[in-house]
């Protein structure tokens, strides 16, 4: 999905929240603000918002001296993400009645993680628990479940693109759930810091590799959502082989959006410009197939 012009200040708004969450000065703030407004000038316009991310965030890192401006608040999204997974989530799933409620329940419980997001709430610190409360009553305004599952029945492999740090805690129920259907579930998380995004450490940190059948692999790259064409091998290979693609959160929703009908996204819309752009309300979920959204808005690309 090409740029909406109301992902410009967003952009530049993610600068200085990160320039501001890693412990910038005003002067460093201001430069970090330059520096974004200095490349979506430069840039092109017909590319997803969020290949912005990258060259921008590496200039703010560079202003700080700062390679991970969010390892603070990443570490206590994973420590909040546990311990309300297990008190929240997973007595939710187990009032299940069966397995495709189950499956059903476990996808609910996945979303209300992608509330924990310090680039779209950056004053979340102190805030996590009681957001991720409210989240299991989010609503879904597109739910493509009956395809999923029909889908599911006869795939192998599952490719599962994740997002935030925290709610890979959550992620993790769903995975867990996929694998008890007996499928191979590679897990991708970005090779470098990006914002919040997940990396292997926090995957790691919430045991992601103690899931029966998961392959972990990074995407080849630092930046929000994904770029197919500069991705990593591992990330390619699995992209081509697998036969369902689940991609979390909006960045993703936003860079693969008419890609293929593989592709199943679960997100919450997070800003006005997509709300605009979809007529789906702000806050809202999705869990939607390439094939729902092409029939709902026609061409994404």
């Amino acid at each position: 999905m090409k740029m909406l012009p109301g992902c410009i200040p967003c952009l530049v708004k993610m600068a200085i929240t990160t320039a501001t969450i890693g412990g910038g000065n005003e002067e460093q703030i201001y430069q970090s603000a330059r520096s974004a407004l200095k490349i979506l000038l430069e840039g092109n316009f017909q590319f997803p918002a969020p290949y912005f991310s990258a060259p921008i965030l590496r200039k703010v890192e560079t202003i700080l001296n700062q390679p991970d401006p969010f390892i603070k608040q990443k570490r206590v999204s994973n420590q909040a993400g546990l311990k309300l997974a297990q008190e929240l989530a997973k007595p939710y799933v187990e009032k299940a009645k069966n397995s495709k409620d189950r499956l059903l329940r476990s996808l609910r419980a996945s979303i209300a993680g992608n509330i924990a997001d310090y680039a779209v709430v950056p004053d979340l610190e102190g805030k996590i628990e009681d957001k991720l409360r409210e989240a299991f009553k989010l609503k879904f305004s597109c739910l493509d479940f009956e395809r999923f599952w029909k889908k599911l029945r006869g795939a192998r492999r599952i490719l599962y693109i994740c997002d935030n740090a925290g709610e890979i805690a959550f992620d993790r129920i769903l995975i867990e759930e996929l694998s008890n259907f007996k499928k191979q579930v590679i897990v991708a998380v970005k090779s470098g810091p990006a914002l919040n995004d997940a990396l292997v450490s926090d995957a790691l940190e919430v045991g992601l590799d103690k899931i029966a059948g998961v392959e972990l692999i990074t995407t080849g790259q630092a930046m929000m959502g994904l770029d197919l064409k500069s991705a990593g091998r591992e990330l390619k290979r699995a992209f081509r082989d697998s036969d369902i693609i689940l991609a979390k959160g909006q960045a993703n929703f936003e860079c693969l959006a008419g890609k293929n009908g593989k592709i199943f996204f679960l997100t919450l819309i997070k800003c006005q410009a997509l709300e605009n752009k979809l007529g789906l309300k702000k806050g809202s979920a999705i869990f939607a197939s390439g094939d729902m959204l092409n029939a709902m808005f026609g061409n994404l690309k």
